[in-house]
């Protein structure tokens, strides 16, 4: 059972929310069968992990449910289905109940078809009151108002031949601004993806939509100027653009959603990590203004805090040499991570930040006897080791022992997909080479600096590191 879609359903809960559904299920009004209840009690001991042989079909059906004979895997599967659907049933819930904008378009469609016209016009102008309230003026501001102006102009009860012609024009700018911040905001994602896969896509009317931006409608809506910048930026790659942008973003920051907060800053980060791998490293700091901006904001985190942008800032702390302020946002911000991959996550960060520090028999003990729940941490941990071999006197025999382990481990491991194992091997070829380069002379500093250029490879700017201050020309 702990691979059936059931299990993973519920390991998407929190805990508070393992609570609710307790409450849900054992509702009479969402589910009438006893065994369901009964099954959900017993599985629900388990989480959030369960790894435990006690969640073997056959353990369970005998457990919970004696009385069947014969059959009792169709029987069980039955009532699993029965339980996940009532899951599906509870996560709906739980968005609408958080939603408030669409609870009142539910309500409008319920007072629609039950020709409750009084409250459909009363429940319309309380939803034009709550989206009037909120700051924020995003696609979803402008979707639902056009939502809401569709379905004042559908109703049977609206006289459309009264209906004004600024009404219908506000429905229309209502629509546009929807479509406008919506297309510039997916498009900026294409855009950027294209700049790290060197491929093109043909957006329809965006050029067209591009060369709108001054009609009075778009002119001064910055949720729209900002995705067009962005744009820009990625077609020019000029600062004066850069810095327009960020003078954007951070004078409206109050007015927009988190969502929307987190793609406008990620996408500006974006383009100034592609600048910095490119060499340009004035953007480094740049790098760091922007997670530092996030956190203070709380762009990086809703209710948690993504695992990779957490690692991606102690990257930048670290490269900065900013070691203390790593060692603060470690400890602090480490909390907020996933339950199930804080602990390696934690450890990770720890290992970078000792090792940018040159403790490097510090990062091999944290290193030691730590299990990682995550495959790319377990990547990153052995990479971690074979430079802190490398780095430290005395282990010579070990490095190229765990060289052929690590590449042993890439080959068989079936988890690991095929890029993230071929820049895996190239990082444990190169750092052979680098090795044999440093002890044994076998090779200059300009045939590895070529051979660094055209070769994916992993922590290609430590290698550059090592390569300039300890191999020598031929």
């Amino acid at each position: 059972m702990q691979k059936s879609k059931l299990i993973d359903r519920l390991r998407l809960l929190e805990r508070d929310e393992l609570k609710e559904l307790s409450k849900f299920v054992e509702s009479p009004a969402f589910n009438k069968d006893e065994k369901v209840v009964k099954l959900f009690g017993y599985l629900k001991k388990y989480h959030p992990v369960f790894d435990t042989k006690k969640l073997d079909r056959e353990y369970i059906s005998a457990k919970l449910f004696p009385e069947w004979k014969g059959d009792a895997y169709r029987k069980l599967s039955y009532i699993m289905s029965n339980l996940s659907q009532i899951i599906d049933d509870f996560f709906i819930w739980r968005e609408i109940q958080k939603d408030t904008s669409e609870r009142y378009h539910f309500l409008l469609k319920a007072y629609k078809s039950r020709k409750g016209d009084w409250f459909f016009e009363n429940t319309a102008e309380e939803l034009q009151k709550h989206l009037e309230k909120t700051l924020e003026r995003g696609t979803d501001y402008y979707f639902h108002q056009y939502r809401l102006n569709h379905e004042v102009y559908t109703h049977t009860a609206t006289e459309r031949v009264q209906t004004g012609i600024d009404s219908l024009g506000n429905t229309i700018n209502n629509l546009d601004l929807f479509y406008f911040g919506a297309k510039f905001r997916y498009s900026s994602e294409v855009r950027l993806r294209e700049l790290y896969l060197a491929e093109k896509s043909e957006l329809v009317l965006l050029d067209e939509m591009l060369n709108s931006l001054e009609h009075p409608t778009l002119a001064d809506n910055y949720f729209i100027q900002i995705f067009a910048t962005i744009i820009k930026l990625y077609q020019t790659r000029e600062k004066t653009v850069y810095e327009k942008l960020k003078d954007l973003i951070q004078r409206n920051n109050a007015q927009t959603s988190l969502v929307e907060r987190m793609d406008m800053v990620a996408f500006t980060n974006n383009f100034c990590i592609l600048e910095y791998n490119k060499g340009h490293t004035d953007y480094l700091s740049e790098i760091f203004g922007w997670y530092e901006y996030g956190l203070e904001h709380r762009i990086w985190m809703s209710k948690h805090m993504d695992h990779q942008v957490f690692s991606n800032i102690v990257v930048c702390a670290c490269d900065l040499k900013k070691f203390e302020w790593a060692d603060t946002f470690i400890r602090e911000y480490s909390k907020y991570l996933r339950e199930e991959v804080r602990e390696s996550t934690k450890i990770m960060a720890f290992c970078r930040l000792e090792f940018s520090m040159k403790n490097f028999d510090k990062t091999l003990e944290l290193l030691r006897d730590v299990e990682f729940v995550n495959t790319q941490y377990d990547l990153r941990a052995r990479a971690y080791q074979l430079k802190c071999y490398f780095e430290l006197d005395g282990y010579e025999v070990l490095f190229y022992d765990s060289c052929n382990a690590f590449a042993q481990y890439c080959r068989r491991n079936k988890v690991v997909g095929e890029q993230s194992k071929t820049v895996n091997l190239n990082f444990i070829s190169f750092i052979k080479r680098l090795h044999q380069a440093k002890y044994q002379r076998k090779e200059g500093r300009q045939s590895l600096l070529k051979k660094l250029e055209e070769t994916p490879i992993l922590y290609s700017r430590w290698f550059r590191e090592k390569i300039e201050n300890d191999i020598k020309d031929k």
